[in-house]
């Protein structure tokens, strides 16, 4: 063989990528469609809060209750935070889904912190009484638990080494 031959291309990554890191990433994109739901679900939301708002501040006592123009401003403050992490919610997922499927170590372990925030989530929503709210965040942890899961299986994990090496060789 001569000796000035190029050195072999490296894998692409795609062809790296076992099932298990591919399932995971499809799992991440239908956490964004529910992200998205999420997101169509809160920017119709603000009528429902000001009623919400509305009738907690006529059950306190009179001394108590807030002003036409603070419950104004609290519904709104409560419908743009919502608002706002929902759309975070969405970009995380995409940001997620990207990042594990190019193999980056650092988004396996955000992605598994994150899985276990939103399980604190729904054990904090389950024990306050809210269960509408805990049923319809089921789904999503389920999904990224299942993605999680999948992200720390024998196969992903030499997938995210190998994606290292590579990196670390300067060939990704």
């Amino acid at each position: 063989m001569p000796a000035d031959r190029p050195a072999p291309a490296p894998p692409r990554l795609a062809a790296l990528r076992p099932k298990s890191v591919v399932t995971a990433t499809q799992l991440m994109y239908a956490g964004l469609v529910l992200a998205l739901i999420g997101v169509l679900v809160n920017a119709l939301s603000h009528g429902a809060i000001t009623h919400a708002l509305e009738h907690t501040n006529e059950s306190r006592s009179p001394g108590d209750r807030l002003t036409a123009t603070d419950l104004k401003h609290a519904a709104d403050l409560t419908y743009d935070g919502f608002l706002a992490m929902s759309i975070a919610a969405a970009v995380v997922w995409l940001v997620m889904a990207i990042a594990n499927s190019r193999g980056l170590g650092w988004a396996r372990i955000v992605a598994t912190v994150l899985v276990v925030m939103n399980l604190l989530l729904v054990i904090g929503m389950a024990t306050r009484g809210t269960t509408a709210a805990t049923i319809a965040e089921i789904p999503t942890l389920l999904v990224g638990a299942a993605a999680a899961w999948l992200l720390w299986q024998p196969p992903s994990t030499t997938f995210f080494e190998r994606c290292a090496a590579l990196r670390a060789a300067g060939r990704a």
